[in-house]
């Protein structure tokens, strides 16, 4: 089921959106709902974008709750150049234990079986 939600637009951007929707041959409804898709997407985008940079979220999970594959959200941070926080030696040693440990847990449950 849909809404219907209204906005007021000045007679110039009317009719821009006029021409768009003559160009690419669909009702200006369905244009403005294309266009407002595709800002409703890049909003979450560029949320999620600033948490993984800051180090708050994986890629994957920011990928996941952008609603995009994580391919859509690599290629997001790589058209706008956004790179996690590098791990500094402490941290990266703490995930090695970590992963370390994990692997031996795992090695010695099948092990046991």
């Amino acid at each position: 089921m849909s809404d219907v939600v209204s906005t007021r637009l000045k007679k110039d951007e009317v009719e821009e959106l006029n021409r768009i929707s003559a160009d690419e041959h669909i009702d200006r409804s369905a244009l403005i709902r294309k266009f407002l898709l595709q800002q409703i997407k890049e909003y979450r985008l560029k949320l999620v974008s600033e948490k993984y940079r800051k180090g708050i979220m994986s890629l994957a999970e920011a990928a996941t709750i952008a609603k995009v594959s994580i391919y859509e959200m690599m290629d997001y941070c790589r058209r706008e150049h956004i790179r996690p926080i590098e791990p500094n030696e402490t941290e990266l040693e703490e995930e090695y234990e970590t992963a370390r440990d994990i692997f031996s847990s795992l090695k010695n449950e099948k092990n046991n079986k």
